[in-house]
C-alpha cells in the first residue's frame, strides 16, 4: 500500500504542475485570440492540447489509485485534492471565457457578412425532389480604387 500512496502523491504533484502550466498557456492563448495573432495561436493550441492529454493520463491513473486506497489513507491529501479541483475549475472558466469571445465574434462576423451579401434562405429542390444547397452569389471587389 505504501507504494500506492507514494505514487498517488507523485501523480497529484504532476497534475498540479500540469494545471499550473495549462493556466499560464491559457493566458497567452486568450491574448493571442484577442490580438488575432494566428501564428502564436496555432502553436499555443498545440501546447495546450499536449498538456491536456498528459493531464488526462495522470488523472486516469489518480482515479485508479484512489479507488484502491482507503479513506483514511487519503485524508492527508484532501487539501491537495481541493487545490487541484480549484485549479481545474480556473482552467475551465478560462476555457469558457475564450469560447464565449470566439462565439460572439463569430456571430458578429456572420451577421456582417449576411448584411453585406444577403443570401436566400429558401430551400432549393431538384426536379427529383431532393434538397440542394443554395450557392452564395459571386462577389467581385475592385481594389484598384
Amino acid at each position: 500500500m505504501d507504494e500506492f500512496i507514494k505514487e498517488f502523491a507523485t501523480v497529484l504533484a504532476e497534475e498540479e504542475n500540469l494545471l499550473d502550466c495549462l493556466t499560464e498557456k491559457q493566458k497567452f492563448l486568450r491574448k493571442a485570440v484577442m490580438d488575432k495573432n494566428w501564428e502564436d495561436l496555432v502553436g499555443l493550441i498545440n501546447e495546450v492540447n499536449l498538456i491536456s492529454d498528459s493531464f488526462q493520463k495522470f488523472d486516469i491513473r489518480r482515479d485508479e489509485i484512489q479507488e484502491k486506497l482507503k479513506t483514511e489513507e487519503l485524508k492527508p491529501y484532501f487539501e491537495r485534492l481541493g487545490r487541484l479541483r480549484t485549479k481545474l475549475l480556473k482552467c475551465k472558466v478560462e476555457n469558457q471565457v475564450i469560447s464565449n469571445y470566439v462565439n460572439v465574434t463569430r456571430e458578429f462576423i456572420a451577421e456582417v457578412v449576411e448584411k453585406a451579401l444577403p443570401q436566400t434562405r429558401n430551400k432549393n429542390y431538384t426536379k427529383y425532389g431532393t434538397i440542394t444547397q443554395s450557392e452564395p452569389a459571386s462577389v467581385l471587389v475592385d481594389v484598384r480604387g
